[in-house]
């Protein structure tokens, strides 16, 4: 099996959609439109794993992060520096969290429009299987 898609809620989709097509270049796959909610899926254009955010009608405050949740994680694009990645997904909208040089490897943090956590991984140097 393969993992389908994390699920986040939103207060402001159209804010959050913005971000990660902007910070991470992912592109809005799909869009359902429900009487109480919408639901929006993003993700790398070539992935099938995606990320789910949930927009409930009428909850337009930014929600409740809870204890046990801990983050969503992305690798830089191919030849993407890290700290390059880092700047980018700022610039798009996000919270410069926990920036490269704070973090004890190949990673930094950002934090989205709502608050969720995003690690950014650098990528190793190139193998001959890139």
């Amino acid at each position: 099996m393969k993992i389908a898609h994390t699920m986040l809620r939103v207060s402001d989709p159209e804010k959050v959609i913005d971000f990660y097509k902007k910070a991470f270049n992912w592109e809005l796959k799909a869009k359902s439109e429900h009487d109480t909610f919408n639901l929006y899926f993003l993700g790398p254009e070539n992935q099938t794993a995606e990320l789910e955010l949930t927009y409930n009608h009428g909850e337009d405050e930014k929600y409740e992060k809870g204890q046990g949740f801990g983050h969503i994680a992305v690798h830089t694009e191919k030849d993407q520096k890290l700290k390059n990645a880092c700047e980018k997904a700022v610039k798009a909208g996000g919270e410069d969290y926990r920036p490269p040089e704070e973090c004890p490897g190949n990673y930094a943090f950002v934090k989205d429009p709502e608050g969720y956590e995003v690690e950014i991984l650098g990528r190793p140097p190139a193998s001959p299987e890139d």
